[in-house]
């Protein structure tokens, strides 16, 4: 009699990936296919649609995202914005239709009707929404500090996503830092987000008036992250990877404390406990997403500065992003330690902003 034999199961790990694929396609297609196809049908009753645009509108986005993907141009570039843009209108169109289609089913409102109001409503949001993610809006932060260090400023900028954004865009922001005259500024993280960014693109930044400091965000990790860190140096950025630096301010002394960003809830107790806190120094930790806090505390922490959240950026995504990140916007006291949560400068994906500004913050130390 044979042995019979194992049976093998399919790898955990493949299963998952093909499941968040499917849940990926899933939402992919709800949010690119279905809002089109319902106003059309609604605007249009006696239309009859081909039956190819479905699967058109569903596949040319992804195609148009891939080639930029392989080429990492800048005419590709623009051309995924263009892609990610249309993704962010078309959540907007899906957000405003699912409240509109109960009244349409309960026949309190006629499909055309319903079609005028939600492509009108879904042209002004967009346009405002694509205007304020050109807009830098400047937001004072007064920090508690010891007497030496009062009267000094801190510059944040954070996620400002170069490659998603032209890097053209670094200029107004370079402009804007620079008018506030701060003692320092920082970066915490997400500056790049696409290969092939070249010294010449992020030549604005040595411009900056001030010291600079910077920690690497999820962004700089998905692509040539060494890379990037090089060029920023070059620029005379301070590039803090899990590390620590003194700087003088004002009669004081602040040590600067960067922690490479990870997905790992614990990466901060990890990391930060490497390293020994300067007892005479007031502590600054960088670091790119509000994961942490309590830890960095326990080591000495006196202000925490982070980002990644871009307060959902587009609403209602800052219901999800609040439940990730209970701490995802503007300032918290983690037991007397100050932390702050930027909403980004630049954006991500849809050039859009709804519900929330590109920040620049500014700290007062008093």
């Amino acid at each position: 009699m044979s042995t019979p034999q194992p049976t093998r199961s399919k790898p955990r790990g493949l299963s998952r990936r093909v499941m968040f694929l499917l849940i990926v396609s899933l939402v992919f297609g709800l949010v690119m296919v279905y809002p089109p196809l319902r106003l059309a049908t609604w605007l249009l009753p006696a239309a009859s649609l081909p039956p190819y645009l479905a699967p058109l509108l569903f596949a040319v986005p992804f195609a148009l995202r891939f080639v930029h993907e392989r080429s990492h141009q800048p005419w590709s570039r623009d051309l995924s914005a263009v892609v990610m843009t249309w993704l962010g209108i078309c959540f907007i169109a899906l957000c405003l239709l699912l409240p509109v289609e109960i009244l349409v089913a309960a026949q309190w409102l006629q499909p055309q009707l319903a079609a005028t109001i939600v492509v009108s409503l879904v042209g002004v949001l967009s346009a405002y929404g694509i205007y304020n993610a050109q807009r830098l809006s400047v937001r004072t932060v007064n920090i508690r500090a010891p007497l030496n260090l009062r009267g000094s400023t801190i510059v944040q900028i954070s996620d400002v996503h170069i490659g998603s954004r032209r890097p053209n865009f670094l200029k107004p922001i370079v402009a804007q830092i620079n008018q506030l005259q701060p003692d320092v500024v920082v970066i915490t993280g997400d500056l790049i987000d696409m290969r092939g960014i070249t010294p010449e693109d992020l030549q604005p930044l040595s411009q900056i008036q001030a010291p600079c400091f910077f920690c690497i965000g999820n962004h700089e990790r998905y692509v040539d992250v060494d890379n990037i860190c090089a060029r920023l140096q070059t620029l005379g950025i301070f590039v803090l990877r899990n590390q620590t630096t003194r700087h003088p301010l004002g009669s004081g002394t602040v040590q600067f404390i960067g922690i490479d960003d990870a997905e790992s809830r614990s990466q901060v107790r990890r990391e930060i406990n490497k390293l020994h806190p300067d007892e005479e120094a007031y502590r600054i930790l960088l670091y790119h997403r509000p994961d942490g806090a309590k830890d960095a505390r326990q080591w000495g922490i006196d202000l925490m500065l982070t980002g990644h959240t871009h307060r959902g950026q587009i609403v209602p995504f800052n219901f999800l992003v609040k439940r990730v990140f209970p701490q995802y916007y503007l300032s918290y006291d983690v037991d007397g330690m100050h932390l702050y949560v930027s909403p980004g400068t630049g954006t991500w994906g849809p050039i859009l902003r709804l519900g929330s500004k590109c920040e620049v913050t500014l700290f007062r130390l008093m």
